[in-house]
């Protein structure tokens, strides 16, 4: 097997590690989290979701966080070499982001998503693939515009809570589709935890 060369290590602790905590996480320590990880070296970090936080109360705090580490005296001096991502899956999170790019504090990346089940999809952003896929060709030249870049991140690869196991292909599939559109960068998600490492 032809292994590569080299790896880059991004971390999510503060956005997904926090999202699902019944206790608000405050941002002065996701703050503190998101410096020592980037003192540590980490190059790629997911700080928050754009998201309503009406139903993700944990990223109500999404603007200040962004602001505050851009003004990090720990670690401002270190971002132009870090890249920061917020989770935008519809259109009012994108709109979010690109006003914070605009306004000098927002992030450098964001992130959509499209699940290969179309259970999962819908359930996760409630729309359909195909409503979503129409969505995202509208909204990634906008981010692009802005300064963004745009991650497209394909969910539930091995596997979906709903739908069971998956067809590989069609992670492959979706992932040439997601650049064909525009997309800087693309990620696989094992959503659920399906995938062993020899399947990997």
């Amino acid at each position: 097997m032809n292994y590569p060369k080299k790896v880059v290590i991004g971390d999510i602790t503060v956005r997904d590690g926090f999202q699902h905590e019944e206790k608000y996480v405050q941002p002065e320590a996701k703050l503190w989290v998101l410096e020592e990880m980037i003192l540590a070296g980490v190059k790629h970090l997911e700080v928050t979701n754009f998201g309503n936080p009406l139903g993700m109360p944990q990223f109500k705090d999404a603007d200040l966080l962004f602001k505050a580490i851009r003004k990090s005296k720990r670690v401002s001096h270190l971002l132009h070499e870090v890249s920061l991502t917020a989770v935008t899956i519809r259109e009012t999170a994108i709109e979010r982001a690109i006003e914070a790019k605009k306004a000098g504090f927002g992030p450098d990346r964001i992130l959509l998503m499209v699940s290969t089940s179309e259970s999962h999809q819908k359930k996760n952003s409630g729309l359909t693939l195909d409503e979503y896929w129409k969505m995202a060709e509208k909204y990634i030249p906008k981010a692009h515009d802005a300064g963004l870049k745009v991650n497209g991140t394909v969910s539930t690869i091995w596997g979906c809570p709903i739908e069971g196991p998956m067809d590989m292909m069609d992670a492959v599939k979706f992932a040439k589709r997601w650049f064909d559109i525009g997309a800087n960068d693309v990620e696989h998600a094992d959503h659920d935890g399906s995938a062993s490492p020899n399947r990997v």
